[in-house]
């Protein structure tokens, strides 16, 4: 247990309410035909044995890209030759490598073909918690869900529907070590790890995850030194944490457990990720399946 010191930051949550989710999801598909994704008409000189790489960045991704053909998608003069090579042939960027082969070269224009993958048809994902939309009004998530398609869309809104459609409190603390022990155990705290947080004044007793930590190294006088002029150094760490608000269910899954089997038992994310309960390979205990259960 460690004692945490002032300021002490509280809030209730109610602005993090998040009980309404909407995705625009961009479904693509790759075209079949072989077009130009990207092109320069900058000129680029190289002197005899001079290379240079150029960033080619297409407004959409690509796949099967082609190495620039001379004549085709290169425009030169001079008495040398470009010699040529891209880094990846898929995604919305590559990088061309040019070197001048036998004399100067200067490029007056530069190409990439490749198969655009391109917007078919673009679909709206929702979800929404109807039980805090009655009790709290429509709350919609700001952010936007990139790249993911519309299974993963749905996932993250019913991810963000279960941990945010209730009011979650956040606190910001400032934990001073007393001991070596009491420092130890500041110092290994980390993203994603539960502490337990009591504060008698607000009657606040809870399971938080800390979600962000920030360490300061500050330097004060000591009662002793004061007079000398001397200071000591106070190590100050700082715990944005959040409550977890998760309830553990009597009968998480189980396997060869009667009463917790396929019929019985219920899929448990939340209680699972008790390091004291979940499933671990080869180990002694909690690698059994009548101990171990399965964590996120």
């Amino acid at each position: 247990m460690a004692t945490f010191i002032e300021p002490f930051g509280y809030s209730h949550g109610w602005r993090d309410i998040v009980n309404d989710v909407n995705f625009d999801v961009d479904e693509r598909r790759p075209e079949f035909e072989i077009s130009t994704v990207w092109q320069s008409d900058d000129a680029i000189a190289l002197a005899l044995g001079q290379s240079i790489q150029v960033q080619a960045k297409a407004s959409e991704p690509f796949r099967s890209a082609i190495t620039p053909v001379i004549g085709t998608d290169v425009t030169y003069g001079g008495a040398g030759t470009p010699a040529i090579a891209i880094s990846r042939r898929s995604g919305q960027s590559t990088t061309i490598s040019i070197t001048a082969i036998g004399g100067p070269v200067t490029i007056t224009r530069l190409q990439l073909r490749a198969r655009p993958v391109s917007v078919a048809r673009t679909i709206k994902v929702s979800a929404s918690d109807s039980e805090s939309i009655q009790r709290h009004g429509p709350r919609s998530n700001p952010d936007e869900a990139p790249w993911a398609n519309a299974h993963d869309s749905y996932a993250i809104a019913q991810l963000l529907l279960a941990h945010y459609a209730q009011r979650r409190p956040s606190v910001q603390l400032r934990l001073v070590s007393s001991d070596e022990e009491h420092l130890l155990q500041i110092l290994t705290r980390t993203i994603s790890d539960m502490v337990t947080i009591r504060h008698s004044e607000l009657g606040l007793n809870g399971d938080f995850h800390i979600e962000s930590v920030e360490h300061t190294i500050a330097r004060m006088p000591s009662d002793e030194e004061a007079d000398a002029g001397c200071e000591q150094r106070v190590h100050y760490a700082t715990l944005g944490c959040e409550r977890t608000g998760l309830i553990v269910p009597s009968n998480p899954f189980t396997f060869d457990v009667a009463g917790r089997g396929f019929d019985d038992g219920v899929f448990d994310p939340t209680a699972a990720d008790d390091p004291e309960a979940v499933f671990i390979f080869d180990h002694e205990i909690q690698g059994q399946f009548d101990h171990g259960r399965f964590g996120t």
